[in-house]
């Protein structure tokens, strides 16, 4: 063999190793194509037991809450509208995720939005602060907040609610509905409510923003649930809006991968929405409906 031709097929040789072993050594690194994601889904019309079936799924609220921690559950209570105009979350979905959280042992279980509506009148007409506090949870005051570097192209910065910046876990548990501004309102969507600023999101960069800020706090988001009870498939956010009993609960902590299934109980398609597709592109889940498997239980 010629010195040049052994240089060659030398480099070569250690260039694939070298390869080799950073794609080994680096788990973030992988390619989109390879990418595949789990969501659970329960369907019936005992609500505590579906909720609970999809985290026993998962492995159950253990897995996801320890001992000892501060716990803050995140539905959507933006709307001045009662429990059977689904504009708000499921109240007894909230109220059975409280319940597992304190039989995990919890230290503090707050539940709390930013709402559009005043927060006084959406938590007692949402139904919500009635369960929350028959289940042992501490209903919160959006009140107190604190400005957080967000490193977004267009979010730099936001305040955002003190208490979700100083629990140890974040529950998602949105409503999925349609919406006049950002398509679908779902998982991603609903981190608008831990922002003091809504507006800033609507007067720059909608789905950017709301990208942004997934981003800067999925690290503290370890369990997604949403409520499919009674999907809105006309004029939401707010409603009164055309209702479509599903009687279902999914969960699962891949947010991209849940925004983009719940997409199509809306009669659409996650390409249609640029957050999920901004979320995608920045690694965040996956939102190619073929490499996501559901899981019935």
């Amino acid at each position: 063999m010629k010195r040049r031709e052994f240089i060659k097929k030398s480099f070569l040789f250690l260039t694939s190793l070298s390869l080799s072993n950073l794609f080994k050594n680096n788990k973030n690194i992988s390619f989109a194509e390879e990418k595949e994601s789990e969501i659970y889904a329960a369907k019936g019309l005992n609500i505590a037991e579906i909720t609970t079936k999809v985290i026993e799924a998962m492995g159950g609220i253990s897995k996801f809450v320890k001992r000892g921690n501060k716990v803050v559950i995140k539905p959507n209570i933006a709307w001045n509208r009662t429990p059977d105009q689904c504009a708000n979350t499921n109240p007894e979905v909230v109220a059975t995720i409280v319940k597992l959280c304190k039989k995990a042992g919890a230290k503090e279980i707050i539940v709390m939005d930013n709402p559009v509506n005043p927060w006084n009148v959406t938590y007692t007409v949402s139904g919500i602060k009635e369960v929350v506090e028959r289940e042992g949870g501490i209903m919160k005051p959006p009140v107190e907040w604190i400005t957080v570097n967000i490193g977004g192209e267009v979010l730099k910065e936001a305040e955002i609610l003190k208490e979700v910046y100083e629990c140890d876990i974040l529950i998602d548990v949105p409503v999925v509905k349609v919406h006049s501004g950002g398509v679908v309102t779902i998982a991603m969507k609903n981190f608008m409510g831990i922002v003091k600023d809504r507006g800033y999101f609507h007067r720059t960069d909608l789905h950017k923003c709301i990208a942004e800020i997934t981003k800067y706090i999925l690290p503290k988001t370890k369990l997604i649930i949403l409520d499919a009870i009674k999907v809105m498939l006309t004029r939401g956010p707010q409603g009164p809006g055309e209702l479509k009993e599903l009687n279902m609960v999914i969960g699962g902590t891949d947010i991209v991968a849940l925004d983009a299934y719940g997409t199509t109980l809306l009669n659409k398609k996650p390409e249609q929405v640029p957050h999920i597709r901004y979320a995608a592109e920045m690694g965040l889940g996956v939102m190619d409906l073929s490499k996501i498997k559901i899981k019935y239980v």
